[in-house]
């Protein structure tokens, strides 16, 4: 008798439900943060702007002054105290982008809106200038003990600027995840090898590697498992090595896919096996029984290998790993209508292009189709028994970029 296929909701927030601790912690210098989950938040150090100070290029008055000739007592350049300087009535000073706002002046006009000016006088035009007009005061982004960052985020490029304006050199983030890969089958011949007409190249590994570490996780491609039910219990007695094992291929019911009874060989913990999705329904979740190990066994379709990946695996590897990653769907338009057989859900491939998700090929394609995975940026999943899409879908952004 067949075990019943597992919803995706619930597949999915049972693996979620596994995840009982955080990573250990280190401390990184802010150069090799890139990407890593922070282990406490970070408050800043320092207000922002620091300092008050010009916002554009021109010259800072008093408003009591705007519309009056005004004689230019100084020029002040970014960088340069203001100690000790105070605009009085009648005068104004030259100032420039970034430079600190002197006592007494109450708006900085810039030089394209002045009426007159040269080097020694200055006139801005009579116009209602607010108070305080292009100038940055000191705090108003950032207050000192402010939160600027939370547990749990990943440090991009942004966070990186932010982090380096507060003069951090050095935070603490998890430690990565040793994230294991495995190949499977007797007729997948790595890469660099001549690959005759009844075998085929290895694209799972190289895909999965190179998807993992887009979103931050540390994997590698640890060897293939044959074909043999001795040798891949051989392998697996290592797995206690790692945090996370994803083994493409071998979870169906083929006569030589040995993964599911290997597993059990080893004492391992089926959490599940088969979810009600297309394509994918084979994906397989397990653990270790007194090693903390996951293992992921992956569709063996490129296709499904990827879709489950990006839908079932990433979301589990991001709370191991200490991440509070959200991964949120958008509701956008259609291009074309779309039909549908059966009560799975379906994840559909396409392009989201000036706000319009587009499937790819009218959604006619087979689980192999390798080319669907290098064209497309969005993935549309549609829920089980729905027949029929004719406005819009919810669809999840991702990303195969370093």
């Amino acid at each position: 008798m067949k075990n019943p296929l597992m919803e995706f909701e619930d597949a999915l927030a049972l693996s979620l439900n596994l995840v009982k601790s955080v990573p250990d912690t280190e401390e990184v210098a802010l150069e090799d943060a890139l990407g890593r989950v922070l282990a406490q938040s970070i408050c800043a150090r320092e207000p922002s702007p620091k300092a008050t100070n010009s916002a554009m290029d021109g010259f800072a008055m008093r408003l009591e002054d705007v519309g009056k000739l005004l004689k230019v007592t100084r020029i002040i350049y970014a960088g340069q105290s203001v100690e000790g300087v105070h605009i009085k009535a009648g005068t104004c000073a030259r100032i420039m982008t970034g430079a600190l706002v002197p006592e007494g002046a109450d708006i900085v006009v810039p030089f394209e809106e002045m009426d007159f000016f040269d080097d020694e006088q200055a006139q801005a035009p009579s116009k209602n200038y607010k108070q305080g007009a292009n100038i940055r005061t000191m705090g108003e982004d950032i207050l000192v003990n402010e939160v600027i960052a939370h547990q749990g985020e990943r440090v991009h490029a942004g966070k990186i600027a932010l982090f380096a304006s507060q003069g951090m050199a050095r935070m603490r983030v998890f430690k990565r995840l040793k994230i294991a890969i495995f190949s499977s089958g007797d007729e997948v011949v790595a890469l660099g090898a001549p690959a005759q007409a009844h075998q085929i190249y290895d694209s799972n590994a190289p895909m999965l590697v190179s998807l993992l570490k887009s979103y931050g996780h540390d994997a590698f491609h640890a060897g293939k498992l044959n074909d043999d039910l001795e040798s891949q219990q051989e392998v697996m007695q290592t797995w206690g090595n790692y945090d996370v094992v994803v083994s493409s291929a071998g979870v169906s019911v083929g006569d030589k896919d040995y993964f599911k009874e290997a597993l059990l060989g080893q004492g391992a913990i089926i959490h599940y096996h088969g979810v009600n999705l297309k394509p994918g329904k084979p994906i397989m979740l397990a653990s270790l029984a007194h090693r903390p190990t996951f293992v992921f066994g992956m569709p063996g379709n490129p296709v499904s290998c990827m879709l489950t990946a990006l839908t079932l695996v990433l979301p589990m590897l991001d709370k191991l790993a200490g991440a509070r990653t959200r991964y949120n769907m958008l509701r956008v338009p259609l291009s074309e209508h779309l039909f549908f057989k059966g009560r799975r859900l379906h994840l559909v491939l396409g392009c989201v292009e000036q706000g319009v998700f587009t499937p790819y090929r009218h959604n006619r394609y087979g689980s192999g189709a390798i080319d669907a995975l290098g064209a497309c940026n969005a993935l549309a999943l549609i829920a089980p028994g729905v027949l029929e899409v004719r406005e819009s879908v919810d669809v999840l952004f991702y990303s195969l970029a370093p």
